[in-house]
């Protein structure tokens, strides 16, 4: 557990961002960008039980201030950048905090059941399709700038950007949530589909098929895989043969919309012919 004293540090950092008031947008503190830089400072001297992190998330910051931070303030370059390295480290996968290795003893292995606790919390709250919107935004203007002109700030937030979208999929499911919700979507596909509506999947089909863009082709595959690692193959190939059906379906009634009225065309040059 941190001292006192850190945790009250904390708790204050937390407060200085701002506040996210019910009846109009969030209101920025006027030493957000410090305050954040400081979160980012508290979260890389954290002890190995990781008590600066499980606290953060007991406060779920991500949901009540950093998600609102971007949504509203994601012009501001140099706070957007902050907010965003302090997303990317608070979503860090549980497992890479325990070196790939689940923890054996029984208290640590609490204390990583909390973390994970908290990630699926944060799945949640990314459920934001404005979030995602500034996001792909962000990245379509680095994108637009040629891959050798790129300035390294510019590729750093690019590449910020594709690892929040990793560590976002990457999260498991809570298992109790989707047990007493088992007929809505649960927040993996639901994250999903927002990222579809803002356009981010778009985004990334793009950079897929630009060579110029390979190094970030190792984070794609991982992308695409977490995509669909929760859904059942034989679901998937059904709603395709089902997609590819109502396709067909569609063309041939276009077709036959143009067919009848080539035949009514041709049948009213007849009777207009005739009646000479």
């Amino acid at each position: 557990m941190p001292s006192a004293l850190i945790s009250a540090e904390i708790t204050s950092t937390c407060n200085a961002l701002g506040d996210a008031n019910k009846s109009t947008k969030y209101i920025l503190g006027p030493h957000c960008k410090e305050s954040a830089k400081d979160l980012i400072k508290y979260l890389r001297r954290d002890d190995e039980t990781n008590s600066i992190r499980r606290q953060l998330g007991d406060t779920n910051i991500v949901h009540t201030d950093l998600i609102p931070i971007i949504v509203y303030f994601g012009d501001n370059e140099e706070l957007f950048d902050v907010i965003l390295r302090l997303l990317v480290n608070l979503t860090t996968p549980a497992m890479i905090l325990y070196n790939e290795e689940l923890p054996a003893d029984k208290v640590e292995r609490q204390l990583y059941q909390q973390i994970i606790s908290h990630l699926q919390k944060y799945k949640v709250a990314f459920a934001n399709e404005a979030f995602w919107k500034i996001l792909r935004t962000k990245l379509t203007s680095i994108l637009n700038i040629a891959h050798g002109e790129r300035t390294e700030e510019k590729g750093l937030i690019a590449e910020r950007i594709i690892i929040l979208i990793r560590n976002v999929l990457q999260i498991p499911t809570d298992p109790e949530t989707e047990l007493c919700c088992h007929d809505n979507p649960n927040a993996h596909d639901t994250v999903v589909y927002v990222l579809n509506q803002a356009g981010m999947l778009d985004i990334l089909i793009y950079i897929a098929m630009t060579p110029d863009e390979g190094h970030y082709y190792l984070h794609l595959l991982e992308i695409m895989m977490l995509m669909l690692k929760e859904q059942d193959p034989e679901s998937l190939a059904k709603s395709d043969r089902t997609r590819t059906c109502t396709e067909k379906q569609k063309d041939e009634n276009e077709l036959k919309i143009i067919r009848d009225r080539e035949v009514k065309e041709k049948m009213d040059r007849l009777m207009k012919y005739s009646s000479r």
